[in-house]
């Protein structure tokens, strides 16, 4: 052991600033092996595990760039989503601890960035992409993607089996399996519905500059659909009246006796004969 530790294992003594796993060298002559050739290797931290990878971790760097075009450039994290590959879950929580973290350094506080460089230096880093879309949102974001941004939840009722019966000439698609289990099609469902739109265009062969003038105008439809979520939005907390009485906090709203709330009196369905009390579909 001890001999092992004064000749190959000396390398695993002082971090290197990248993945030191023993899968990635050569156990007969402990020479580092080629990681274009041997890309599985430098992500297998257990050599008799072949099944388990390290995933990557986003860099600093891509994180502030994240930050950057949600809070500066104004852009919806489901745009920066696609064209970073980065699930919206995690764009979603990057915003939020940046957020947090530039208000502590503001407050006078200090960060404690030494954890985060140790594993940094073990486990394998994704830097900031080459900004080639422009940060339109429309389409990658240079190099592979960091992870599967269409990934579709399971949804419940999609866990039971229905048998249907139908014609061997029919085409079943994924629009009538989603009507069968009271589910929207797929290709609705999916975080980007948008890329589907996009990767159909490519197939019909329609003209780069027509794509491009058809997604200006998704995008500009999306952003009146937000401007006027977020006018929604203030004008619910402007109706709003809020009473402070110590730690509490009270909220009171405009309301018409009639028009909000049940009428007194009046029985709930639950127990009526002939009504449906299980989901047909879902909005």
């Amino acid at each position: 052991m001890f001999a092992w530790l004064s000749g190959p294992g000396a390398v695993f003594k002082q971090p290197t600033g990248e993945p030191q796993y023993i899968s990635s060298y050569d156990r007969s002559t402990w020479e580092r092996k080629d990681k274009t050739r041997n890309p599985d290797a430098f992500v297998q931290p257990y050599p008799f595990n072949r099944y388990f990878k390290s995933q990557p971790v986003l860099s600093d760097a891509f994180r502030e760039d994240i930050y950057t075009r949600v809070k500066r450039d104004n852009h919806s994290i489901r745009q920066v989503s696609a064209a970073l590959n980065v699930s919206i879950e995690r764009v979603a929580a990057v915003v939020r601890l940046k957020q947090v973290e530039k208000e502590h350094v503001a407050n006078g506080g200090k960060l404690c960035t030494f954890l985060t460089k140790a594993l940094d230096q073990m486990l394998p880093v994704v830097d900031v992409p080459t900004r080639a879309d422009g940060g339109s949102g429309s389409g990658g974001g240079g190099g592979g993607p960091f992870e599967n941004i269409q990934e579709l939840p399971i949804h419940s009722l999609a866990r039971r089996q229905v048998f249907v019966p139908t014609s061997e000439s029919r085409e079943f698609t994924r629009a009538d399996a989603g009507k069968e289990f009271g589910l929207p099609a797929a290709d609705v469902m999916v975080p980007h519905p948008d890329l589907v739109t996009l990767a159909k265009e490519r197939n019909e062969i329609i003209p780069l500059e027509e794509r491009i003038m058809r997604q200006k105008e998704r995008d500009r439809l999306e952003e009146i659909r937000r401007e006027a979520e977020k006018e929604r939005a203030a004008e619910r907390r402007r109706q709003k009246k809020v009473l402070e009485v110590g730690r509490w906090k009270w909220c009171f709203t405009e309301a018409e006796t009639g028009k909000v709330g049940f009428r007194y009196g009046f029985p709930l369905p639950d127990r009526k004969k002939g009504h449906v009390k299980i989901p047909t579909h879902v909005s």
